[in-house]
């Protein structure tokens, strides 16, 4: 499985998550802790290639969350 897909399917799971909803929002750095909790740091870099990377793409699953909130 790719990893990205398993990173995405984390986020679903922790943004849902009720202790991860703070006055009636995620919270995103409870989102991400969960995330990083659930892979580590190493496996993190050792599939992306950098936090950095990971950053990129959690930033782009939070815009992308919002933007379905929206419509």
């Amino acid at each position: 499985m790719n990893f990205r897909n398993d990173i995405a399917n984390e986020f679903r799971r922790a943004v849902n998550d009720p202790a991860n909803i703070v006055n009636g929002s995620p919270n995103w750095d409870f989102v991400e802790a969960d995330i990083m909790i659930e892979f580590t740091v190493d496996t993190v870099i050792e599939n992306m290639g950098s936090l950095e990377e990971f950053f990129a793409y959690f930033n782009e699953l939070v815009d992308l969350h919002l933007a379905l909130e929206t419509a």
